[in-house]
């Protein structure tokens, strides 16, 4: 007989590898706003802007698929647009570099990018469940 204790095991396995690679991204984006970069990493094939897309995209993407609650889910990942603002304007007070505009839109469209990625999982994890149900 299996064990209510061991039946959740898998699923808290697997929440909890999506917290650090929140975390994971959470701290990747604070060394890149806080450490000194020169100009040719910046601006080498957008390579900044490519990393503000993905990083904000899994930002967004792993409350969606880590909350059963959809409203507490969305609410999360919405919340990243305000923190990508916060952090481009700290970027900008202790380096001393100007706001970069295609940032902050890199960092947006990353956070809409999650959101329908993650709406998508949602969705499709939503109709398997109805699926074993019946």
């Amino acid at each position: 007989m299996i064990s209510d204790k061991n039946f959740l095991q898998p699923q808290w396995n697997a929440n909890r590898t999506l917290l650090g690679y929140w975390g994971l991204a959470i701290f990747l984006l604070l060394i890149g706003t806080f450490v000194p970069f020169t100009d040719i990493i910046h601006n080498l094939f957008f390579l900044d802007t490519l990393v503000h897309l993905v990083l904000y995209s899994m930002l967004s993407f792993i409350p969606l698929v880590l909350f059963r609650s959809r409203k507490t889910a969305f609410l999360f990942s919405i919340a990243m647009t305000p923190i990508g603002y916060l952090l481009e304007m700290l970027h900008m007070m202790v380096m001393g570099a100007n706001f970069s505009v295609i940032n902050a839109f890199a960092n947006n469209v990353g956070v809409v990018a999650g959101i329908a990625a993650g709406f998508i999982v949602r969705l499709k994890s939503h109709y398997e469940r109805d699926q074993t149900k019946a």
